[in-house]
C-alpha cells in the first residue's frame, strides 16, 4: 500500500538518504533497523510529511503525498517519548485526536473504550498519566496513536526508554495489538532483536541506503555484507586467504572464491567437542572466554596455530576457560558476503 521510489534526501551538505525503494504491503510491518544517523528516522519524517524537501515519490495505493499536509495524511504516529499530556487522564489523551476530528462524543466514548480493551487497559480510563508505569504510558500512547483509525501506523523507537526486559515483551505485544488492527506499520528502531520479534520484514539501512531487506529469519541466517553482519552482532567474518584453517575453509566448502573474499562463520554452524559429522571441519582450539547468557553461553575459541578467535554459542552448561576443545564448523555454517 506504501511505495517509496528513488528517495533521497539531504540536510545542506549532508546527504541522509540515497534513492532509496521500499514498499510496504497492506497488513505488513516493516522495521527500518540501522544505527543512529543512517537515515532512518528521516525517512519516517518523510513518510509522515514532516520533511518536504526531499527527492523522489511517496506513494499511497498509488497516490503521490508530496502535497498532502501531514494532518491530511491520516497517519498515525507513535515517538520514542510517548509524548502524552500529563495533564489528561487516559481517556482524554486517547480521545484527543478523535475531539480535533470533531466526532460525536458518544462515538468518542465507544472509541476510547475500545482501544483501552484492546491494549489490556481496560479499568484505566480516568488514571492520571503520572500514575502510570512505562509500559502502561507506552500502550496509552499506542492506542492514541490506533484511535482515529490511520492508514498507516508509524512507530519511532517507541521502545527506546524502557529497561530491557520490558523491552522484550512489550515487541511481542505490540506485533499482536498491530496485527489485531490489521494495519500497514513502519516501524524504526536500532536494537535487531526488537527488530525480529516484531517485523515481517526488516530493512537495514546504513549511510543512507538500505543494504538489506529480508524476513527476520533470512535476515539472521544470511546477511548480505559485512556491516549488516557486524550490525547484527556477528564477529566470525575473516578472509579466505588469512590463514591454513579459513584456506581449508575455502578448499572445502567454496572453491571458487578468491583469498580477498570476506566471509561469515555463522556462530549456529559451530560446535564444541563434536566430531560426529565427517562433512565438518574440525580443528584444535582452547577457551579463552565464557559468558553465561541464561539458555546458552556466549564462548569465544581462540585457535592458536592459525591467531583467529571464533565465538558461538554452547547450550551445555558454562565451558570452562583454558580447556582445549575441539571446534566443528559445518558447510552450512559458511556465508560469503558482499
Amino acid at each position: 500500500m506504501l511505495q517509496l521510489k528513488d528517495l533521497s534526501h539531504a540536510y545542506d551538505e549532508a546527504v541522509s538518504l540515497r534513492n532509496v525503494n521500499l514498499r510496504v504491503a497492506k497488513d505488513e510491518i516493516v522495521c527500518l533497523l540501522g544505527p543512529s544517523g543512517c537515515g532512518k528516522t528521516t525517512l519516517l519524517r518523510i513518510v509522515a510529511g514532516l520533511i518536504s524537501d526531499y527527492e523522489g515519490d511517496v506513494l499511497l495505493d498509488g497516490r503521490d503525498l508530496r502535497r498532502l499536509a501531514a494532518h491530511e495524511r491520516g497517519f498515525g504516529l507513535m515517538f520514542q517519548d510517548f509524548a502524552l499530556f500529563p495533564h489528561m487522564s487516559v481517556s482524554d489523551n486517547i480521545a484527543y485526536g478523535l475531539r480535533r476530528r470533531r466526532m460525536a462524543p458518544t462515538d468518542i466514548a465507544l472509541r476510547v473504550e475500545l482501544m483501552l480493551d484492546q491494549v489490556g487497559l481496560g479499568a484505566y480510563g480516568e488514571r492520571d498519566i503520572g500514575t502510570l508505569s512505562g509500559g502502561e504510558q507506552q500502550r496509552v500512547a499506542l492506542a492514541r496513536s490506533l484511535a482515529p483509525e490511520p492508514n498507516l501506523l508509524m512507530l519511532d523507537e517507541p521502545l527506546g526508554s524502557l529497561d530491557a526486559l520490558l523491552r522484550d515483551k512489550l515487541a511481542l505485544e505490540l506485533r499482536e495489538i498491530i496485527k489485531g488492527t490489521g494495519l500497514s506499520a513502519l516501524y524504526v528502531t536500532h536494537d535487531h532483536r526488537e527488530a525480529y520479534a516484531i517485523a515481517d520484514r526488516i530493512a537495514v539501512m546504513d549511510r543512507g541506503t538500505i543494504r538489506q531487506l529480508d524476513r527476520p529469519f533470512d535476515l539472521y541466517h544470511h546477511p548480505v555484507d559485512e556491516n549488516v553482519a557486524r550490525f547484527l552482532g556477528f564477529s566470525n567474518i575473516f578472509q579466505f586467504g588469512d590463514n591454513r584453517f579459513t584456506r581449508e575453509l575455502r578448499c572445502r566448502f567454496l572453491p571458487d572464491a578468491a583469498d580477498s573474499d570476506a566471509f561469515l562463520i555463522h556462530p549456529d554452524g559451530i560446535e564444541l567437542d563434536n566430531v560426529g559429522d565427517p562433512a565438518a571441519i574440525a580443528h584444535r582450539g582452547r577457551i579463552e572466554s565464557s559468558v553465561f547468557r541464561g539458555e546458552y553461553s556466549e564462548v569465544t575459541i581462540l585457535l592458536p596455530q592459525e591467531g583467529l578467535r571464533l565465538r558461538c554459542k554452547s547450550r551445555n552448561g558454562t565451558p570452562t576457560v583454558g580447556r582445549s576443545v575441539t571446534v566443528s564448523v559445518k558447510s552450512e555454517a559458511i556465508r560469503r558476503l558482499n
